[in-house]
Parts: C-alpha cells; structure tokens; sequence
C-alpha cells in the first residue's frame, strides 16, 4: 500500500439515541474516512432493547445498520461471550487496508454487573487493530472506559483498568493510537497511566470540551465536560486533529488524520 494519510474517526454513538443525525453523520463522512472506531453500538433485537432499556430510545440493531450504510467497510463487534446481547464496540475499516488482525479482550469486569435502564455497571473490553503499512505495524485501539454513573474521577476500579490497558500498550513495540470514551477526566492519575509514553491530543490541542448539548450536565460547572481521547506514540504525524461540531450523540466526534 503506498504511503498516504489515514482518517479516524472516533465516537461514542449514545446507543443510537439520536439515529437520523447519527446515519447522516456516517453518510457525510463514510467517502473520507478509513476507519471509524464506536463505543456503545448494539448489535440486538429493537425488542430485546427496549426490555432492557426502557424509554431510553435506543437502536438494538444498531451496528447492522451502521454496516448497511458504510458498505464499502468491513465491520467488527466485540460480542462478550458470557453475553452476547450486551453493549459494546465496534469498529468499521475502509475495504483495502491492510489489516492483519481485529482482536479484542476484557480489561474490567464487575463482581455484581448491571444493564438495565440509564445505569450501567459491564464489563470493559478494548478492540484493537493490527495494520501491516509498508512493513511496518500500526495498532489501533477502541477502547470504552468504565463508567459507573458518578462523576469521572479515580476509582480503584479506574485504576485497575489503565494498568490493564497500559500494560496492553507496552507489549507492542510499535506504532500506537488510543481512542475512545475513557470516562475519565484530564487530572486524573487514570489518564496519566494511559498517558506514559503517549501524547494526549486533547492536553496538546487545549480541547475544553468532548462533549454535546445533548449532554445532561453540559451546562454543569461542577461536571467537567471531558470524557473522550486520542492518544499516541509520538512516531506518528498528526496532520490534523479536531473535535467535530455534528450533534449526533451526547459525545462529540473526534477526528484524527494522520501518517507515520
């Protein structure tokens, strides 16, 4: 594959709580973007959904629809196996890269879980790809922090979890990208964890805010409004890197073009 940059895409898609501007959003961008990394996608039955989530308003067969719209993309959903009807990632890479593997694995995983209704308590997996680009291998990581309903501080829980994904990190000798929801707040000793031997784009941009209206606490001064990365290895070049305005989730879109 001869050089040239690559376009990322990550999001939190609430679910699809907010559907005809989410399809849109994936129809405006789907002709530039290479790869598109989600957080909170469903991959059920609208009516399994609707049990589980009562008047929440969100799309089961979320990551079917997704794929029927980025047709020239291969998609990927990281079941869980102890559930396969459960909330999790999925990433959607342009047709013609070259990919090697998409993996995923469990990084937290609560002693009494919880999905029912606006509260949630899962398990936490990240997803990764390996691209072989010119001989030489590029990871890429979707990952979904924990997110227990309060605010985004450290937990032990949190904790725990960036070490897990930290210690991911440092078994590849390789270019890397990190990003996602990480539920975490930019002063926390959970991104600075995350944060060794990475750059954080959100610090480095002076980004103030990851986060829409559609928000609950987004004109709440006590509730920062922070919660999703892209972090890297500096061996990597950030040809441009920006928070999206489209209002498609309570998460804003980050976009990342880069090379290396």
């Amino acid at each position: 594959m001869e050089n040239k940059n690559i376009k990322l895409i990550s999001l939190n898609t609430w679910a699809g709580r907010a559907l005809y501007p989410l399809m849109h959003f994936f129809r405006k961008w789907k002709e530039d973007v290479d790869i598109f990394c989600l957080q909170e996608v469903q991959n059920i039955d609208q009516r399994i959904a609707d049990e589980r989530h009562p008047d929440e308003h969100i799309c089961g067969p979320l990551f079917d629809k997704i794929s029927s719209e980025l047709k020239d993309f291969e998609g990927s959903f990281a079941f869980f196996d102890d559930d396969a009807r459960r909330m999790s990632l999925a990433v959607f890479i342009r047709r013609g890269l070259p990919v090697k593997t998409v993996e995923d694995f469990i990084v937290y995983k609560p002693e009494q879980p919880k999905e029912t209704g606006s509260r949630m308590l899962t398990s936490r997996k990240l997803q990764y790809i390996t691209l072989d680009l010119n001989g030489r291998k590029l990871i890429v990581i979707n990952y979904h922090g924990l997110w227990n309903g309060g605010p985004k501080i450290d937990t032990p829980e949190r904790i725990e979890q960036s070490n897990k994904v930290s210690e991911f990190l440092n078994k590849f000798n390789s270019s890397k990208i990190l990003c996602g929801d990480f539920n975490i707040l930019p002063n926390t000793q959970s991104i600075k964890i995350l944060e060794k031997g990475m750059r954080n784009l959100i610090k480095e941009y002076n980004i103030s805010s990851t986060r829409t209206p559609l928000y609950r606490h987004y004109e709440n001064s006590d509730e920062p409004n922070f919660a999703d990365y892209i972090l890297l290895t500096d061996d990597i070049h950030v040809k441009d890197f920006r928070i999206l305005p489209d209002i498609v989730s309570d998460h804003s879109p980050l976009y990342l073009e880069f090379s290396f």
